[in-house]
């Protein structure tokens, strides 16, 4: 019925183009679309980061990291193909700026933009508590590989590297991808991708939160898999 109900709407802006006025007396239709050379599946090995109760009183410091459980982001292609993963956050109301966390976490983080923090909600007072995500390791066909590429538009890459000691920092709305190596700025065509996720939680002071009141941690964000 909704394919019916398509076709009949479209014959009508046609009929409607070709007597309106006697403007025109044909109409053009035109067909879109892209067959990939392969199709991918992207699974994760575990569906949320819980923190579980963090007591108030252990929050101490202006600032209080936290970690969760890191998690393997898995890609599996039926052939060989270039890809890249988006992140799209889904609290975006509540994301902390650079500002916003040199005010209140009373720290800096060189290197590290907007862009890099992910919401994880708010108090009853609207207080927003930042979230960083990174890649600490890699692998392309089931070897290890740490070229890691970054952007915003899928045009243009920026040659990275991923490690415990150094984490790339995901970028919000933004892409990431695999090169060859550490010269490349290309994303590398592979049948396996998998990528490991750390969380690193930004909490501010406990007397930052309304006093007597749960708070409640409500990150969200959306793994994807565009072909290149």
């Amino acid at each position: 019925m909704r394919k019916l109900l398509l076709n009949s709407a479209l014959f009508m802006a046609v009929t409607t183009a070709s007597f309106s006025g006697l403007a025109a007396e044909s109409a053009s239709l035109s067909v879109t679309g892209t067959i990939n050379p392969a199709a991918c599946d992207v699974s994760l090995s575990s569906s949320s980061i819980a923190l579980g109760y963090i007591a108030a009183a252990s929050l101490k410091q202006a600032l209080n990291t936290k970690t969760g459980n890191d998690v393997n982001l898995n890609v599996d292609c039926d052939a060989a193909a270039a890809i890249a993963v988006q992140t799209m956050d889904n609290r975006a109301s509540t994301e902390m700026t650079v500002a916003e966390i040199s005010d209140e976490l009373q720290t800096s983080l060189p290197g590290i933009t907007d862009v890099s923090f992910f919401g994880l909600g708010a108090d009853t007072a609207n207080n927003k508590i930042g979230v960083l995500l990174g890649i600490t390791a890699a692998t392309k066909d089931g070897v290890a590989n740490s070229n890691l590429l970054r952007s915003t538009d899928k045009s243009s890459w920026t040659a990275k590297s991923g490690s415990p000691s150094s984490i790339l920092s995901l970028a919000k709305n933004g892409y990431f991808a695999l090169a060859a190596d550490s010269s490349s700025t290309i994303p590398v065509a592979a049948t396996k991708e998998t990528y490991n996720i750390y969380s690193g939680i930004m909490l501010k002071q406990a007397d930052r939160y309304p006093s007597g009141e749960a708070v409640e941690l409500d990150g969200n964000v959306t793994l994807s898999v565009v072909y290149l």
